[in-house]
Parts: structure tokens; C-alpha cells; sequence
């Protein structure tokens, strides 16, 4: 019984020395350092990390550029991960009537709809 503990007690110090080496979720901008590091390194979890995060930006510059081409560019403020987490999720909740699997929209629209409402830049 001390053995397996033992093992245990071993296998664990070794997950949590390896989460510690990774680079966090992200949180907010980050060093140059830190972006090149993730998206250099080979382990699946580094480079699923680097492509969601690149996806995003992509789509984000793309979304905006043709939002600005209609006379409807997105002015957003700081916002906090977690406050555009219940953004976007309050919104799904208050266009679905609380059953988002019943929208048919990309997930990444309804997630820049849910940021762009109420932030379109005024007109010069």
C-alpha cells in the first residue's frame, strides 16, 4: 500500500513539474518571448495552444477588416478574458432562449457578435 501511494506521490510531482515547464493559458498579451516559445515548441499541446491562439487573431483581423469595409468597425474596450467569456456566453444564452444547440451560426460569429454589440466605433 505504501508502494502504490509512493508511486503516486511520484507520478504526480512529475505531471505537475511538466505543467509548470508549459506556457499558461492565456490571460492577457504577453511577451514576444513567451508567443515564440509556445508556438516553437513540437509537443502537441504547445502547438494546439499556438493554433487556437494564431485562429483567433486571424479571424479577429479579418472579421474586423471586413466589418470596417461596411462602416462598421468594432471600437472594443479592455476586457478581461473572463468578462468577454460571460459576454459571449450570456449573449449565446439571450439569442438562444438558453438552447445554443438549436443556433446554426459558426461559433466564431456569434463570438465576435457578442463582443461587437454595443461597441461599433462612432462616426467620424
Amino acid at each position: 500500500m505504501f508502494r502504490t501511494i509512493a508511486i503516486l506521490a511520484i507520478s504526480f510531482g512529475f505531471a505537475a513539474a511538466a505543467r509548470a515547464e508549459e506556457p499558461a493559458d492565456y490571460k492577457g498579451p504577453f511577451p514576444t518571448s513567451a508567443l515564440y516559445e509556445m508556438c516553437s515548441k513540437s509537443d502537441q499541446v504547445s502547438r494546439e495552444k499556438c493554433a487556437a491562439y494564431l485562429q483567433g487573431m486571424i479571424y479577429g483581423v479579418r472579421i474586423q477588416k471586413q466589418m470596417s469595409d461596411k462602416g462598421m468597425a468594432v471600437c472594443l474596450p479592455e476586457v478581461a478574458a473572463e468578462q468577454a467569456r460571460k459576454r459571449v456566453t450570456g449573449f449565446i444564452d439571450q439569442v438562444t432562449g438558453g438552447h445554443p444547440s438549436n443556433n446554426k451560426d459558426g461559433g466564431d460569429w456569434i463570438a465576435f457578435m457578442a463582443l461587437a454589440e454595443g461597441n461599433l466605433c462612432k462616426k467620424k
